[in-house]
């Protein structure tokens, strides 16, 4: 008997015939068209109300990943902050290639766990030399007009990204530190078009990554020449636009800010309750202010409205209102606070140092309190920030670094730390006795 193997060989042939003259799959293994979710104020909202920073998140070693990633989850986060963090570019294409790798391994992790989880990026306001050994992809090059046959293959021009001032002689504030123009990380410009191109191409990679929100850092050191945000907006636009055909269809753009707004004629601005607000929430520190040891022990803080004086820097009863960007008109924009972290003050452990809490960064005051005293305060600082302002809403510290720390490997962990039951159930409702306590006489001695 002759055993016929042709006719399980040639229908794989007839098909690799056909790719070769078609040069694609079937329609039915393409990319599925994006229906986009249209955002709402009440969407945002949604999302907001139970943020929780994942800084570092990238950098654990995988069993802790998961460990994380369970817990945070289980607690019912919604919006993970700071997933990716670029505050310094990767040295050489391979390496950028693998850290994209990486993060799309990392959010479809994210996704397993919580499968409506919002995941965020970041475009940061400082930039190194290291941008240009970076290779622009073609596509965005296509985007910005730029002639890909003419000149096949470029990379990113880190001179055309500078602000004129970072060239001088003397050090200034577009550099980062002491060393000369070229070798200093810098501020970039958002005016000029091989930033814009810059901003659009790190966020585009990051949404194909599955990132559905991206924090852009401190725009006011980005605009200096930028009236009237022209060129934000425009690359902001760029973004939003190719956002909607991929994933949901939508991005969460936020900034370091308290407002700010696109003015096609910035001379003539409209009144802000008609302006077009750039970001689609605003995110800032939550600058707590230091209680009278007397009273309340050493070391204790406090929630603060700054009723418009500046004093205190808190973005608390402080956003600004405007058009948001997805159509609707607020008369404050929707924010996020979270514990920052920015080092330590010249006395630690010593008041009256702004914007530092008892000579630390918040979220190192925050990791050096007693377990205890850290639930009592999340408690608090939920229950008491919708009576102060019910456009803010607190991002749960999940991970952290901290500069001043009892912590292993200079993190705040708060699975680890001691707050992995609290945060749970405050967001389940659980906390509402607790809560109640809280508004009226805040957390107890912290010792």
């Amino acid at each position: 008997m002759v055993i016929q193997r042709y006719p399980i060989i040639m229908p794989f042939r007839r098909l690799l015939a056909f790719l070769l003259l078609f040069g694609s799959w079937p329609a039915a293994a393409q990319r599925q068209p994006v229906v986009p979710v249209p955002l709402t104020d009440s969407l945002v909202r949604y999302f907001l109300a139970r943020a929780m920073t994942f800084q570092n998140f990238d950098g654990l070693p995988l069993v802790e990943r998961q460990r994380f990633a369970a817990w945070a989850g289980k607690a019912g986060t919604r919006f993970a902050g700071r997933v990716a963090v670029f505050w310094e570019e990767p040295t050489s294409p391979v390496r950028e290639q693998a850290t994209f790798d990486t993060l799309r391994y990392i959010v479809a992790r994210l996704h397993q766990v919580q499968s409506g989880l919002v995941v965020q990026g970041t475009v940061y306001e400082v930039l190194s030399a290291h941008a240009g050994t970076l290779i622009v992809p073609n596509a965005v090059r296509a985007e910005f007009g730029e002639d890909t046959l003419a000149v096949s293959r470029r990379t990113y021009r880190f001179a055309d990204m500078m602000y004129p001032g970072y060239f001088d002689d003397a050090p200034n504030s577009y550099r980062w530190d002491s060393r000369p123009p070229g070798q200093a990380p810098g501020t970039p410009d958002m005016s000029q078009t091989e930033t814009q191109l810059w901003f659009y191409s790190r966020a585009r990679r990051q949404i194909d990554a599955g990132c559905e929100a991206l924090h852009f850092g401190q725009v006011m050191l980005m605009d200096d020449r930028d009236p009237g945000h022209r060129a934000w907006w425009s690359m902001l636009q760029r973004v939003r636009a190719y956002a909607r055909t991929r994933n949901r269809g939508f991005v969460l753009c936020d900034a370091h800010t308290h407002g700010e707004y696109y003015d096609p004629d910035p001379q003539h601005p409209l009144p802000d309750s008609a302006r077009q607000l750039l970001f689609d929430f605003h995110a800032c520190p939550i600058r707590p202010a230091e209680l009278d040891t007397l009273f309340n022990g050493p070391h204790g803080a406090r929630l603060v409205q700054d009723f418009g004086s500046g004093q205190t820097g808190s973005i608390i009863g402080r956003s600004k209102g405007g058009v948001a960007p997805g159509g609707w008109r607020v008369k404050h924009q929707v924010a996020l606070i979270e514990l920052d972290n920015f080092g330590a003050a010249d006395r630690v452990g010593r008041p009256g140092q702004w914007p530092w809490v008892w000579g630390r960064d918040e979220i190192s005051w925050f990791a050096t309190q007693p377990s205890a005293y850290r639930d009592q305060w999340l408690v608090y600082a939920t229950a008491y920030l919708p009576q102060l302002d019910p456009n803010v809403y607190l991002e749960m510290p999940g991970i952290r670094g901290v500069t001043d720390p009892p912590h292993p490997d200079w993190h705040y962990r708060a699975d680890l730390a001691g707050q992995a039951e609290v945060i749970p159930a405050i967001w389940a409702g659980k906390t509402q006795k607790w809560e109640e306590q809280m508004r009226l006489i805040g957390p107890v001695k912290p010792f």
